[in-house]
Protein backbone atom coordinates (compact mmCIF):
# COMPACT_ATOMS: atom_id res chain seq x y z
CA UNK A 1 0.00 0.00 0.00
CA UNK A 2 2.77 2.19 1.23
CA UNK A 3 4.71 1.29 -2.47
CA UNK A 4 1.25 1.94 -3.98
CA UNK A 5 0.89 5.82 -2.47
CA UNK A 6 4.41 6.88 -2.95
CA UNK A 7 4.03 6.36 -7.00
CA UNK A 8 0.85 7.48 -7.01
CA UNK A 9 2.01 10.95 -5.36
CA UNK A 10 5.42 10.86 -7.98
CA UNK A 11 3.30 10.34 -10.91
CA UNK A 12 1.45 13.06 -10.00
CA UNK A 13 3.81 15.47 -8.88
CA UNK A 14 5.64 14.50 -12.38
CA UNK A 15 2.27 15.28 -13.74
CA UNK A 16 2.34 18.76 -12.43
CA UNK A 17 5.95 19.67 -13.70
CA UNK A 18 4.72 19.12 -16.44
CA UNK A 19 2.26 20.91 -16.79
CA UNK A 20 3.56 23.91 -15.36
CA UNK A 21 6.35 23.57 -18.06
CA UNK A 22 4.04 23.57 -20.91
CA UNK A 23 2.16 26.18 -19.07
CA UNK A 24 5.54 28.54 -18.69
CA UNK A 25 6.61 27.97 -22.68
CA UNK A 26 3.00 28.77 -23.82
CA UNK A 27 2.83 31.81 -22.03
CA UNK A 28 6.24 32.68 -22.91
CA UNK A 29 5.49 31.94 -26.43
CA UNK A 30 2.14 33.64 -26.77
CA UNK A 31 2.65 36.71 -24.34
CA UNK A 32 6.50 37.73 -24.34
CA UNK A 33 5.51 41.11 -23.67
CA UNK A 34 4.21 39.99 -20.20
CA UNK A 35 6.99 37.76 -19.43
CA UNK A 36 9.69 40.53 -20.42
CA UNK A 37 7.71 42.68 -17.56
CA UNK A 38 7.71 39.33 -14.84
CA UNK A 39 11.08 38.15 -15.55
CA UNK A 40 11.77 42.15 -15.12
CA UNK A 41 10.72 42.16 -11.54
CA UNK A 42 12.70 39.49 -10.32
CA UNK A 43 15.75 41.01 -11.32
CA UNK A 44 16.00 38.64 -14.93
CA UNK A 45 17.70 41.47 -17.12
CA UNK A 46 19.23 39.36 -20.03
CA UNK A 47 15.98 37.05 -19.93
CA UNK A 48 13.74 40.29 -19.48
CA UNK A 49 15.72 41.39 -22.90
CA UNK A 50 15.01 38.31 -24.96
CA UNK A 51 11.39 38.47 -24.21
CA UNK A 52 11.67 41.83 -25.12
CA UNK A 53 13.21 41.06 -28.79
CA UNK A 54 10.96 38.28 -28.54
CA UNK A 55 7.70 40.80 -28.76
CA UNK A 56 9.64 42.84 -31.25
CA UNK A 57 9.77 40.34 -33.69
CA UNK A 58 5.68 39.47 -32.68
CA UNK A 59 4.36 43.08 -33.01
CA UNK A 60 7.49 44.67 -34.32
CA UNK A 61 7.12 47.45 -31.18
CA UNK A 62 10.32 49.70 -31.33
CA UNK A 63 10.16 50.11 -27.06
CA UNK A 64 10.50 46.04 -26.88
CA UNK A 65 13.83 46.21 -30.22
CA UNK A 66 15.17 48.74 -28.31
CA UNK A 67 15.09 47.49 -24.71
CA UNK A 68 16.20 44.03 -25.96
CA UNK A 69 19.48 45.91 -27.30
CA UNK A 70 19.65 48.08 -24.34
CA UNK A 71 20.31 45.22 -22.01
CA UNK A 72 21.99 43.21 -23.69
CA UNK A 73 24.91 46.24 -23.95
CA UNK A 74 24.55 47.40 -20.58
CA UNK A 75 24.87 43.61 -19.43
CA UNK A 76 27.88 43.37 -21.68
CA UNK A 77 26.49 40.67 -24.20
CA UNK A 78 28.16 42.02 -27.14
CA UNK A 79 27.64 40.01 -29.75
CA UNK A 80 23.84 39.66 -29.23
CA UNK A 81 23.89 43.76 -28.68
CA UNK A 82 25.84 44.14 -31.95
CA UNK A 83 23.19 42.19 -33.67
CA UNK A 84 20.19 43.63 -31.82
CA UNK A 85 21.72 47.31 -33.13
CA UNK A 86 21.92 45.77 -36.47
CA UNK A 87 18.38 44.65 -36.80
CA UNK A 88 17.79 48.70 -34.78
CA UNK A 89 19.93 50.81 -36.96
CA UNK A 90 19.65 49.66 -40.05
CA UNK A 91 21.49 49.73 -43.27
CA UNK A 92 22.08 53.80 -44.72
CA UNK A 93 18.41 54.80 -46.53
CA UNK A 94 16.75 51.82 -45.13
CA UNK A 95 13.16 51.73 -43.46
CA UNK A 96 14.81 50.50 -40.67
CA UNK A 97 16.96 53.75 -40.47
CA UNK A 98 14.25 55.69 -41.00
CA UNK A 99 12.31 53.99 -38.04
CA UNK A 100 15.07 54.48 -35.95
CA UNK A 101 15.65 58.15 -36.47
CA UNK A 102 12.17 58.77 -36.09
CA UNK A 103 12.44 56.73 -32.49
CA UNK A 104 15.17 58.84 -31.54
CA UNK A 105 13.39 62.09 -32.49
CA UNK A 106 10.42 61.54 -29.90
CA UNK A 107 12.83 61.26 -26.62
CA UNK A 108 15.86 62.11 -24.20
CA UNK A 109 17.26 59.94 -21.60
CA UNK A 110 18.97 60.92 -18.10
CA UNK A 111 22.10 58.59 -18.60
CA UNK A 112 24.58 58.61 -15.59
CA UNK A 113 27.78 57.74 -17.80
CA UNK A 114 27.13 60.67 -19.29
CA UNK A 115 26.89 62.26 -15.94
CA UNK A 116 23.75 62.38 -14.95
CA UNK A 117 22.78 64.75 -17.86
CA UNK A 118 19.75 64.87 -19.98
CA UNK A 119 20.89 63.73 -23.67
CA UNK A 120 19.18 62.78 -26.83
CA UNK A 121 18.36 59.21 -27.19
CA UNK A 122 20.36 59.14 -30.42
CA UNK A 123 23.72 59.63 -28.73
CA UNK A 124 22.65 57.33 -26.00
CA UNK A 125 21.57 54.29 -28.08
CA UNK A 126 24.80 55.49 -30.69
CA UNK A 127 27.11 55.87 -27.52
CA UNK A 128 25.81 52.51 -26.25
CA UNK A 129 26.74 50.87 -29.85
CA UNK A 130 30.15 52.34 -29.91
CA UNK A 131 31.41 50.77 -26.54
CA UNK A 132 29.76 47.37 -26.99
CA UNK A 133 31.15 47.52 -31.33
CA UNK A 134 34.80 48.80 -29.17
CA UNK A 135 34.84 45.37 -26.81
CA UNK A 136 34.11 43.09 -30.15
CA UNK A 137 37.50 44.87 -31.84
CA UNK A 138 40.15 42.39 -32.37
CA UNK A 139 42.33 43.90 -35.20
CA UNK A 140 43.91 47.96 -34.90
CA UNK A 141 41.79 48.44 -38.32
CA UNK A 142 38.07 47.42 -36.34
CA UNK A 143 39.33 49.78 -33.36
CA UNK A 144 39.58 52.52 -35.78
CA UNK A 145 36.37 51.93 -37.49
CA UNK A 146 34.48 51.93 -33.66
CA UNK A 147 36.21 55.40 -33.77
CA UNK A 148 35.22 56.42 -36.91
CA UNK A 149 31.74 55.31 -36.38
CA UNK A 150 31.22 56.85 -32.75
CA UNK A 151 32.28 60.29 -34.78
CA UNK A 152 30.29 60.19 -37.30
CA UNK A 153 27.42 59.72 -35.14
CA UNK A 154 28.70 62.52 -32.43
CA UNK A 155 27.63 66.27 -33.89
CA UNK A 156 29.97 68.93 -34.76
CA UNK A 157 28.87 70.89 -31.35
CA UNK A 158 30.04 68.09 -29.56
CA UNK A 159 27.09 67.96 -27.15
CA UNK A 160 27.22 66.59 -23.23
CA UNK A 161 27.28 62.66 -23.37
CA UNK A 162 27.73 62.07 -26.85
CA UNK A 163 28.76 58.80 -28.42
CA UNK A 164 32.76 59.82 -28.47
CA UNK A 165 32.29 60.47 -24.76
CA UNK A 166 30.62 57.33 -24.16
CA UNK A 167 33.95 55.58 -25.97
CA UNK A 168 36.77 57.48 -24.75
CA UNK A 169 34.78 56.46 -21.01
CA UNK A 170 34.85 53.07 -22.02
CA UNK A 171 38.73 52.91 -23.45
CA UNK A 172 39.83 55.10 -19.87
CA UNK A 173 38.32 52.48 -17.28
CA UNK A 174 39.99 49.52 -19.77
CA UNK A 175 43.18 51.41 -19.45
CA UNK A 176 43.41 51.30 -23.25
CA UNK A 177 46.30 53.47 -23.99
CA UNK A 178 46.69 52.46 -27.41
CA UNK A 179 43.09 52.93 -28.47
CA UNK A 180 42.73 56.50 -26.37
CA UNK A 181 45.73 58.13 -28.38
CA UNK A 182 43.83 56.58 -31.96
CA UNK A 183 40.64 57.95 -30.50
CA UNK A 184 42.32 61.41 -30.05
CA UNK A 185 44.24 61.76 -32.70
CA UNK A 186 41.10 60.76 -34.76
CA UNK A 187 38.99 63.22 -33.18
CA UNK A 188 41.48 66.20 -33.44
CA UNK A 189 41.00 66.16 -37.20
CA UNK A 190 37.45 66.24 -37.00
CA UNK A 191 36.16 69.89 -36.51
CA UNK A 192 34.54 69.61 -33.32
CA UNK A 193 33.80 72.63 -31.01
CA UNK A 194 36.43 72.98 -28.54
CA UNK A 195 33.58 73.15 -25.67
CA UNK A 196 34.21 72.50 -21.92
CA UNK A 197 33.09 68.94 -22.83
CA UNK A 198 35.86 68.40 -25.38
CA UNK A 199 38.40 69.90 -24.07
CA UNK A 200 37.71 67.69 -20.91
CA UNK A 201 37.90 64.66 -23.18
CA UNK A 202 41.12 65.05 -24.74
CA UNK A 203 42.44 65.49 -21.36
CA UNK A 204 41.23 62.36 -20.63
CA UNK A 205 42.42 60.71 -23.32
CA UNK A 206 45.75 62.76 -23.37
CA UNK A 207 46.31 61.46 -19.68
CA UNK A 208 45.31 58.06 -20.01
CA UNK A 209 48.97 56.84 -21.08
CA UNK A 210 48.56 57.28 -24.48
Amino acid sequence: MKKIIVRTALITLGITLIMAIAVFGIVSFCFPASMMEFTASLGMKNLSGDYAYQEYERSGDMDCLVRSFVIAAEKKNDRVADERFGVLYGETDSEARGRFEEYCNLYSVDSSEAGNVEVSMRSYLMGLASCVKYRLAKTANDKQEVCRFAIEATDVSFPQGNPVVYLAIEAVEKEDGAFCQVLLDEIGNCGFEENADYNNIVKILGGSGA
